[in-house]
């Protein structure tokens, strides 16, 4: 199986780099030189441009930033109608479940398929490759693409057609969002009542208070280490994504509130860093 990768940022990188590791035949075609020479010097071949990886791959993998981003590699390049007949593109990225929706319709018209496979984790989990992924589309191609998701993810679920891969992507940024301003929240108060973080961290993580948010998150809080895992900025777009996915008379009064603290930092120039840097609007 010949695999493409198109996107290989903070998470792209690593996830190629798992599928590297098992002696996978990926193409790629990165913007930055380096990651070229360095997945190069792992086993891909580098092609000159992304639609030239496209039409060498059985399965083309995708993890851009956002919708306009699947919409123009996809859509208004034209590379919906250059790939192989058959050719699976399995798109990572988090965007909006009318974006993966549409983008299905140009591929399979064309005589390709595709699957909206979002995930969860962060960089860290991207290195581990233990990724919670969610992915949506039809159960053939689902099954075939199954052992290259599982070289990433250490959780990979099938939630139905087309989309809903993405819709469950938006629930679950709505969770980590209110979690992280939640752990934030909790870790201001306990400085406040002059607690030993770390002697407080330990005695409740094991009770209802603990989570994965919290042991993701908590030694950045405390250490003010916010080098992006998963920048901020990224976050607030999908909270939009929720919110533009929705009918507008629903109301989601905690994430609308933490939705607005996300912006204000965003605005003092904080976007690029890790969304665990929420809790810079307690500190501050």
């Amino acid at each position: 199986m010949k695999v493409g990768f198109i996107g290989l940022g903070i998470m792209g990188k690593p996830m190629c780099k798992n599928l590297l590791s098992q002696n996978i035949a990926m193409y790629i075609a990165s913007s930055r030189e380096s990651t070229n020479d360095e997945l190069e010097g792992l086993g891909a071949t580098v092609m000159e441009s992304y639609m030239d990886v496209a039409q060498r791959s059985d399965v083309l993998i995708l993890m851009l930033p956002n919708s306009q981003d699947v919409h123009d590699v996809i859509i208004k390049s034209g590379l919906y109608k250059e790939l192989e007949t058959g050719t699976i593109v399995v798109d990572m990225s988090s965007i909006t479940p009318k974006m993966s929706e549409e983008a299905a319709g140009y591929l399979r018209n064309a005589g390709s398929d595709y699957i909206d496979a979002p995930v969860s984790g962060g960089e860290e989990k991207a290195v581990e490759g233990t990724l919670s992924i969610m992915a949506g589309g039809r159960d053939d191609s689902f099954r075939k693409v199954m052992p290259l998701l599982e070289i990433m993810g250490g959780s990979v679920t099938h939630t139905g057609g087309v989309g809903l891969g993405n819709a469950t992507k938006l629930v679950n940024q709505v969770i980590v969002a209110n979690n992280i301003i939640a752990l934030s929240e909790g870790v201001a108060v306990a400085k406040e009542l002059g607690l030993d973080l770390d002697t407080m961290y330990d005695a409740i993580k094991g009770g209802l208070a603990g989570s994965n948010v919290m042991d993701a998150k908590i030694g950045r809080m405390l250490e003010a280490a916010y080098e992006p895992g998963f920048r901020m900025d990224l976050h607030m777009k999908d909270l939009n994504n929720v919110f533009g996915s929705l009918d507008e008379s629903m109301n989601l009064p905690v994430t609308s509130k933490t939705k607005e603290i996300m912006n204000e930092l965003i605005n003092q120039g904080k976007g690029d860093n890790d969304h665990g840097g929420l809790y810079e609007y307690y500190a501050e």
